[in-house]
């Protein structure tokens, strides 16, 4: 995988989802990526295995133990049974000028929606709020142990220094992403090619272990990036009516199947886009087309699972959309590469990476009667 992608995507949003087989190194590049930007024994990062028994949001925001007291004292408060997560999240609050990284390890192996509910909707929000107790009509802070410091708040307001990080396999253990949550991330997938595996034979059995720490002032200069981007604040792309008009298009095609996307991934899809001109090592030459066939992969197409009867039409359309960059004329006859099983594809795709994945999935579609972008 391009690393470029992932640090522009969790630029432009903090919410990154590393999908693809198990073995492939989403986990670890997450933790290594943290790792160098925080320091190897840093507590500005957490890597939280998701457990099956995720059923609320318990298990990321704490809860109140009403069983264990602040103290002897006969009024005295409750304990907040804190978790790793709200930890990590009051730290942040705490350091605001610098990163922090929460790494969800599996995140799917239990029902997402149950348990990280709160998260989604804050992210969305302007006050950012997750509610954490309402003792004392939230106005007590609680400690997090008998004896200890009153520090958790009724509220705590989602940090913007706060990146998530989820790592995603799929098999017979695991449930499946509604839209709700793909319309809220970036999804990275991970295959493992021919290429990659003459790799791993060449490093023989050399481990990564320690990484040797960025500067901090990188930590700093991300931060800031990531800030300017979802402020508005970055200079805005070359060629904006083009991109426009290339979301158009791709909006024209979904909405004749009634799978149209919103506002919302309008507005990030063009902030992955600064965000990518921004840091171009010459802004002079660079070329929105690959940027874009980025987020066609990363932002629309994930979301797509479904039935041959229902989506194989989409995907040709889609594919042949990506191959030429003009959306396909009413009534026109299907290519004969397209109609072909498999699918030939060419090699002068425009939106490269996009085109790839579509011609795969309309093989599985006709193989399997059924396709899932993450699968």
């Amino acid at each position: 995988m391009d690393h470029a992608r992932f640090l522009n995507s969790l630029a432009s949003k903090p919410f990154v989802i590393l999908t693809g087989n198990s073995g492939t190194g989403k986990t670890k590049l997450a933790e290594i990526f943290a790792r160098w930007i925080c320091g190897n024994d840093s507590l500005d990062y957490a890597l939280v295995p998701v457990g099956s028994d995720w059923s609320d949001n318990r298990s990321v925001l704490g809860f109140v133990n009403h069983l264990q007291k602040a103290s002897a004292a006969p009024d005295s408060p409750p304990v907040y049974q804190s978790t790793p997560i709200l930890n990590l999240i009051l730290r942040a609050e705490e350091h605001p000028h610098k990163p922090h990284f929460l790494i969800l390890d599996e995140m799917n192996l239990s029902h997402v929606e149950r348990y990280f509910a709160d998260f989604l909707s804050a992210m969305e929000s302007q006050s950012g709020e997750l509610l954490l107790h309402t003792v004392g009509q939230g106005a007590t802070r609680l400690p997090t142990e008998a004896g200890g410091e009153p520090k958790v708040e009724g509220k705590v307001c989602l940090p913007d220094n706060l990146f998530v990080i989820g790592t995603v396999n799929v098999d017979e253990t695991t449930y499946m992403f509604s839209p709700k949550v793909l319309d809220r991330a970036n999804v990275l997938e991970f295959r493992t090619g021919i290429g990659g595996l003459e790799d791993f034979f060449d490093a023989g059995s050399s481990r990564v272990s320690d990484v040797t720490p960025a500067d901090p002032s990188f930590g700093a200069g991300f931060l800031a990036l990531s800030r300017n981007a979802r402020g508005g604040t970055l200079p805005e792309i070359p060629s904006l009516d083009e991109v426009q008009a290339a979301l158009k298009d791709v909006f024209q095609i979904m909405e004749a199947e009634r799978l149209e996307f919103g506002f919302r991934t309008v507005n990030e899809i063009l902030r992955y886009l600064r965000v990518d001109y921004a840091v171009a090592e010459s802004q002079e030459g660079w070329n929105w087309h690959p940027v874009f066939d980025d987020q066609i992969l990363q932002k629309i197409l994930p979301k797509l699972n479904g039935s041959k009867r229902r989506l194989e039409g989409l995907l040709v359309k889609l594919a042949w959309y990506c191959e030429e960059a003009t959306v396909p004329p009413k009534g026109a006859k299907v290519p004969e590469r397209f109609q072909t099983n498999p699918v030939k594809p060419v090699d002068s795709a425009v939106f490269r990476r996009s085109y790839e994945k579509l011609c795969a999935m309309v093989d599985v579609v006709r193989r399997d009667q059924f396709v899932s972008f993450i699968q």
